[in-house]
């Protein structure tokens, strides 16, 4: 089966829980948690990136730092001036190039929203375009003004590129990166104060990863985080959300009076967020995977986990306060399974 095939059937499957829990008391916070679940997981989409500039401001190379593709074996060729699908390893990002000064720049700009609106822009500049950086910025507000209504102001992230030409030091590269913004801020751009990163000592490449997945769409935080490597706090924060989530379903699921109900529910669900962590970390979650991953649970680790769904169950035959123990037992099955995989895929 394609991997859209069965994205569709378990969002089908996430559909029929939502019908589920709507006949189940205490569920409005959890329906929350669904949609949630649903915007990262289901509906997730790659991130699309315009870089505007020069053509000697750096983009690709740029693009291939964010990624870490290697330059030579893998070489990166974006077509300027149209949208680029760019897969690597997993990584998936929609990426579109178009040269400031290039007289067709307005017909590549154009023509490239009749088909995908971005999500956020990187505005370029290499040390010796800060003479220019005005030029450029207007030619940047007059594309940007093209945005069609109703879809929001695009975030603009400044980028002052080839940072490790500028200076000797730290010092000469924030007196370039100030000098820059002094010229943007004259002109008047809508954007974020400039930052100052560099492909080739991966200078600010953490930084502008995790502003990145900060300033995107819900649907492709998921897709942005796993393409940006360096983006290891955003991961992290990414999966405790897709944790915590199923954790409050797993504790509603406990409370509904039904003996066995865990067992249909909590094993798909459990077995989504880890699927889902999986590849967050921009790993598949075949056999081998899921054998090391049980491994480093150990003995004791994968019998508690195992012992919880008994527990559960027995609990419910229990009458009044047998609910309240199955939930609170599949809540805390839930959040143990949930971090044992973060600390394995995720911090590893």
């Amino acid at each position: 089966m394609k991997e859209p095939m069965k994205d569709r059937a378990k969002e089908l499957a996430l559909d029929q829980l939502v019908k589920v829990l709507d006949r189940v008391p205490l569920v409005s916070s959890v329906k929350n948690d669904l949609s949630g679940l649903r915007s990262l997981l289901y509906l997730r989409r790659p991130p699309r990136v315009v870089a505007l500039g020069l053509g000697s401001s750096g983009r690709s190379t740029l693009l291939r730092s964010l990624i870490e593709r290697p330059p030579v074996r893998h070489p990166l060729d974006p077509d300027h001036g149209h949208w680029v699908r760019i897969e690597h390893e997993g990584a998936k990002l929609d990426w579109l190039e178009i040269d400031a000064d290039d007289p067709a720049a307005r017909s590549q700009w154009t023509r490239a929203l009749d088909e995908e609106v971005p999500d956020l822009v990187f505005l370029t500049f290499e040390p010796r375009n800060v003479r220019d950086a005005k030029r450029i910025a207007e030619r940047a507000k007059s594309l940007l003004a093209d945005v069609p209504d109703g879809t929001g102001a695009l975030r603009v992230f400044t980028l002052l590129t080839h940072s490790d030409l500028v200076g000797r030091g730290p010092v000469e590269v924030e007196a370039e990166r100030r000098a820059l913004e002094a010229e943007l801020d004259a002109c008047g751009l809508d954007a974020d104060p400039p930052r100052a990163v560099s492909a080739i000592s991966g200078h600010g490449l953490a930084a502008l990863s995790e502003a990145m997945v900060l300033a995107l769409p819900e649907e492709t935080r998921l897709e942005a985080a796993r393409a940006l490597t360096r983006a290891q706090e955003a991961r992290l924060r990414i999966g405790n959300e897709i944790v915590q989530a199923c954790t409050s379903v797993s504790v509603t699921v406990g409370v509904t009076p039904i003996p066995f109900s865990d067992m249909v529910v909590l094993g798909p669900l459990q077995a989504l967020m880890v699927s889902a962590l999986a590849y967050l970390s921009g790993r598949g979650l075949d056999k081998k995977t899921v054998a090391e991953w049980l491994g480093s649970l150990g003995v004791v680790g994968g019998l508690g986990m195992g012992l919880r769904y008994s527990a559960q169950t027995i609990a419910k035959l229990v009458p009044g306060a047998g609910n309240v123990i199955a939930a609170g037992v599949a809540g805390a099955g839930t959040t143990a399974m949930g971090q044992s995989a973060i600390r394995y895929f995720l911090k590893n």
